[in-house]
């Protein structure tokens, strides 16, 4: 069926026109390798037709049974699920009495997994394998749980963090035969949300010790640059790397797609095109709005689908979310429209084209969402089409360099010490804390202890070397995945529409902001900073809205600096500013702003990590003698360095924030400042420090590349400025750079 339709997209002039490359990945045959399993599990793998195993678990499984801590690195469905119920299930035959912890990053992927372990358990006449204890989880069943202990547990971080670690006490059997912790998609925990998971994973490793446990990690990942690293930065400990598959894959054919109008319109009509061809599709987007808007037109195209599609995203409540994902794997949808929410491994069923409007960021996550289609065996279609971003167009002109491409880093880290004040707090109220706790790098401790006593909120034990906290249970007040509180999104009528995160509330539902939920609109009519809800009115306007806002930078203090070729670098800590001071009305059918209206809204600051770079006087004499826009080619480079440092890093570009001065009072001079978006930085503006010569390399290939002469949104343009996108000067930024790197191009 997928041949088919590519021989219709070869006789379509209108695909052909916008067609930048396309690449076929052949298929890769398995490579078996056998090992012993205990002859009960093997009949019953055998009975489910699994009668050899893969390289990569066979590998894994014998460094498990030598009491390492694994990593195994292979695409999806490669089988990475057996790698650890095999050696789980061992060991409650071993001993019924064992236990098992299994994390999820969300909450979907834990009842596709519970349900597997469950089905081989049964047929071994294990009763109580595992049960799922997470938020969804009602009080009734958690206390059930609790007086019978089943052999595992399936949750994710949030309930580890607020649940089992802070009330361990009503644990100790579990946590006393712990033999095994799994970690799955751990490249899902980069960023903030990575961040205070590993330390929550120290706090979990403190409860373990204390109840005479030392649990095996086991973790599984999507492909990145830097497997064993992430891995010990998020646990603290050493893990061995299994990253070459086994498993068989079906092949691939892949389009570049360069729109010649609209790429929302081309995504809507190939996914409306691929449906009534008997395709079973998703569509990935990049955001919520796209998400809803792409539903909404597909229903325009083709009203007939109406009860055979359906939006997914963040933000619905669980049960909508669920409901989803079981019409979707019995074959009851043909299609989905779907953020980054259906990246990780819910088990979707068998899909045939993933069309990916906008490049997602980084190869590993074009890969991800690569391989949630063609699980059967049958070819599958990728359909890459490119948005308005840098990096999109650079692909376009560069489609082979994809696949050239390395993998990029997972980003941490563990001595944020915004975060790792709070987490030393919940865990000094979980069991007393020592300056010398193995969960954590002695060098940080004493210093972050003594802060946390002179803040008052840890007070020394009756024991001198102990501190414990003033507040019983912390944990409350520690938010996990993002930055602040979160916002309820409600109707006139008081009925829970969505939810948001404090950080975002700001920039996405102010007072007058359009907001999409289900292809429908709801203008913000109230935001109550106070009681932390936003009210909403259902509308049909003709109009999207635009945030603009203001900045401002403080170094608090210069860790770091070095010469990158003819650049003064620096490195070290920075006071952000930032504060929404109006927003555009805009017409949706052509983007020409209607009005501007202003905002009352608190200023937003916070601490966090940045690098920075100064223009010299020289330089700057010879830009300004050039005619050079010295404000509008330091605010295009800060634009085209963070648009290009997801090339690097797992992050997205709401990550990363910049501000560019023309004259920055402390210096004296011409300043640009890359930071991290997040109180206490989150580890990327380092990684740019450390390989800023790479960084501004692919920032100038990627301007000059771009076809254009005075900046668009392929190069120098950032959707999400606070300034209009003004001014920008993209030939001087050009000059800037190449003059820097002492290149000649």
């Amino acid at each position: 069926m997928g041949s088919d339709f590519i021989g219709f997209l070869r006789k379509d002039r209108e695909f052909q026109l916008q067609l930048a490359g396309e690449k076929s990945i052949p298929a890769r045959p398995p490579h078996y390798i056998d090992f012993p399993v205990k002859n009960r599990l093997r009949q019953v793998l055998i009975d489910r037709g699994i009668t050899r195993f893969y390289s990569h678990q066979s590998g894994a499984v014998e460094l498990i049974r030598k009491g390492n801590n694994v990593l195994l690195m292979t695409p999806t469905a490669s089988g990475k699920s057996l790698v650890y119920n095999i050696p789980v299930l061992e060991s409650i035959m071993d001993d019924p009495d064992a236990r098992s912890l299994y994390v999820f990053p969300l909450k979907g992927l834990e009842q596709d997994q519970l349900k597997t372990l469950k089905e081989l358990a049964f047929a071994l006449g294990i009763d109580n394998a595992g049960a799922v204890y997470d938020g969804d989880t009602k009080a009734a069943q958690r206390k059930q749980i609790r007086e019978s202990l089943p052999n595992v547990i399936f949750t994710n971080p949030d309930m580890l963090h607020l649940a089992l670690i802070p009330f361990h006490k009503k644990w100790e059997d579990f946590f006393r035969r712990l033999n095994y912790v799994v970690i799955d998609e751990i490249h899902a925990y980069r960023g903030v949300f990575g961040s205070h998971v590993a330390q929550v994973l120290r706090r979990l490793r403190r409860v373990c010790d204390f109840y005479g446990s030392a649990p095996r990690f086991v973790s599984a990942s999507a492909t990145i640059a830097n497997p064993a690293k992430h891995a010990q930065a998020l646990t603290g400990l050493p893990f061995s790397i299994i990253d070459e598959s086994g498993a068989p894959a079906a092949g691939k054919h892949f389009f570049f797609l360069d729109p010649v109008e609209s790429p929302y319109t081309l995504a809507t009509k190939l996914f409306v095109n691929c449906l009534e061809n008997g395709l079973r599709t998703i569509v990935f987007t990049k955001s919520r709005k796209i998400t809803e808007l792409i539903y909404k037109w597909s229903l325009n195209y083709a009203p007939a689908l109406k009860e055979r599609i359906s939006p997914y995203r963040a933000g619905f409540l669980p049960v909508e979310r669920r409901a989803i994902e079981e019409r979707l794997f019995s074959g009851n949808l043909l299609g989905v429209i779907s953020t980054s929410a259906l990246e990780l491994g819910v088990d979707i069923g068998g899909l045939d084209c993933c069309i990916l409007c906008g490049y997602p960021g980084s190869v590993s996550s074009t890969w991800q969402r690569a391989g949630r289609v063609g699980r059967k065996g049958e070819e599958s279609l990728v359909f890459l089409i490119a948005i308005q971003d840098a990096l999109d167009h650079y692909f376009m002109r560069h489609p082979e360099a994809f696949f050239e491409k390395n993998h990029e880093a997972a980003v941490i880290d563990p001595t944020n010490r915004t975060i790792l004040k709070r987490h030393l707090v919940c865990a000094a109220a979980e069991l007393p804390l020592r300056a010398d706790d193995t969960a954590y790098a002695p060098e940080e401790l004493p210093q972050v202890i003594e802060a946390l006593v002179t803040d008052k909120v840890l007070v020394p034990g009756k024991r001198g070397d102990v501190w414990i906290s003033k507040d019983r249970n912390p944990q409350k007040d520690v938010g996990i995945r993002a930055v602040g509180e979160r916002f309820m999104l409600l109707n006139t009528a008081g009925r829970l529409i969505g939810e948001m995160g404090g950080g975002r509330i700001f920039r996405e539902a102010f007072p007058g902001a359009i907001y999409l939920h289900r292809g429908k609109h709801y203008r913000v009519d109230e935001l109550d900073l106070t009681r932390k809800k936003a009210i909403c009115s259902e509308v049909k306007p003709n109009y999207y809205t635009r945030p603009l806002s203001t900045g401002t930078t403080e170094v608090l203090e210069e860790k770091e600096k070095r010469r990158c070729k003819d650049i003064p670098l620096h490195w070290g800590m920075l006071r952000i500013t930032e504060k929404v001071v109006s927003y555009d009305k805009k017409r949706a059918y052509d983007n020409v702003r209607i009005s501007n209206h202003p905002l009352d809204l608190p200023e937003h600051v916070f601490d966090t990590e940045g690098l920075w770079f100064i223009i010299s006087d020289a330089l700057k004499y010879d830009m300004e003698s050039r005619r050079f826009d010295l404000g509008g080619t330091i605010h295009a480079v800060e634009h085209a360095v963070i648009a290009c440092m997801p090339l690097f890093s797992l992050c997205d570009r709401g990550d990363v924030g910049g501000l560019s001065h023309t004259c920055f009072p402390l210096l004296g001079r011409p300043a640009i400042f890359i930071y991290d978006g997040h109180e206490g930085g989150l580890g990327l503006s380092r990684r740019a420090y450390d390989i800023f010569e790479e960084l501004l390399d692919s920032t100038l290939k990627v301007l000059d590349d771009c076809p254009c002469t005075n900046g668009c949104p392929s190069c120098v343009q950032d959707p999400q400025c606070g300034n209009r996108n003004e001014p920008l000067d993209k030939q001087g930024a050009r000059f800037l750079i190449r003059n820097w790197l002492e290149t000649e191009r």
